[in-house]
């Protein structure tokens, strides 16, 4: 859950007292910029996701980290990358700091809604803003939002095994990466993501979705909605209320622990504490890091005692509208 922050009493009261200051002082007259300052300003558009990230179904998270920029940002919090995972919808990070942790980069969404977060909002050039958003439980987030409202985001957790973490030390971590970030896409020079021949970035999420007919199988009123970077796709009442999500991921992948098989698929099922989730591997992420698949992630919620039943029988019609299974 969020929590309010004393950023938005702050910024009140710096409007009261610029105010204050303008009625008793007369005001002092102003020079235009100058030429050069306007031209800057003409050749500087506002900065959009596109025009940072480029192909945003093909943005590769990971190449964001601008190492010289992260090396030095990092060293400042104590802290050194052990290893990163790509994946169709952000970077999972390993960090060292005072303890260990993971750190996302990633997870696009389109925020024209203008959805408040209780946060310190920093614009930082050419409209992109940089947040830094309060949250109750354990994790420190920071967003960057593009002048389209497309926001970029960059979460740092404790590892689940940890009962207590150090929080002023994670939002080092998630500041650290996120200047990182920064530099990289205020350059636009951010490389996109290459795969390989029969990657899951060739398929529709919401369309696979329709194939297997599931939308079909609810009430009237479910809608699909799909993900900014089409690799996933939501069906519910509303975003927030959704029912069913088929998304893509990456992961370190031990086939060993795919013990059901569904449609001829090796296949995990996991019992969530309000749903379940039911996964499927696919071909290798790249030749360089044979560890790392393809990963397919069918979660729905349910709050029935045998909850996996349903995710099991959607995974039934939808498994044989996935693109052949190689091991």
């Amino acid at each position: 859950m969020l929590t309010k922050h004393s950023g938005l009493v702050a910024a009140t009261l710096a409007a009261l007292l610029t105010a204050a200051c303008g009625a008793s002082e007369p005001p002092e007259p102003t020079e235009g910029p100058s030429s050069d300052t306007a031209s800057t300003t003409a050749q500087e558009p506002p900065l959009t996701a596109e025009a940072a990230l480029g192909d945003l179904t093909a943005v590769d998270f990971c190449a964001l980290l601008d190492e010289k920029a992260l090396g030095t940002a990092l060293e400042k919090a104590d802290a050194e990358v052990d290893f990163t995972v790509p994946g169709f919808q952000h970077c999972s990070i390993g960090v060292t700091a005072t303890t260990s942790l993971w750190v996302s980069v990633g997870d696009l969404f389109d925020n024209s809604d203008n959805v408040v977060w209780p946060s310190e909002d920093v614009e930082v050039s050419r409209s992109l803003r940089r947040q830094s958003i309060e949250i109750e439980d354990d994790g420190c987030v920071r967003a960057l939002t593009f002048a389209d409202d497309i926001t970029l985001q960059i979460t740092a957790v404790p590892p689940t095994d940890v009962e207590h973490s150090d929080h002023d030390g994670l939002c080092e971590v998630a500041d650290a990466v996120t200047d990182a970030v920064q530099t990289t896409v205020l350059s636009e020079a951010a490389p996109t993501q290459s795969f390989r021949p029969g990657s899951l970035a060739e398929s529709d999420a919401c369309e696979l979705l329709d194939e297997a007919g599931v939308p079909a199988l609810f009430e009237d009123g479910i809608e699909s909605y799909e993900h900014l970077d089409n690799h996933g796709c939501s069906l519910g009442s509303g975003l927030k209320r959704a029912t069913v999500e088929l998304s893509f991921g990456v992961d370190l992948t031990d086939l060993s622990e795919f013990t059901t098989t569904i449609a001829g698929r090796p296949t995990e099922v996991r019992p969530l504490e309000y749903g379940c989730r039911v996964s499927t591997p696919h071909i290798r992420f790249s030749e360089s890091r044979p560890h790392e698949r393809e990963m397919v992630t069918l979660s729905t919620v349910s709050f029935d005692p045998d909850r996996c039943e349903s995710a099991e029988w959607i995974a039934e019609l939808l498994w044989p509208k996935l693109p052949a299974f190689r091991g």
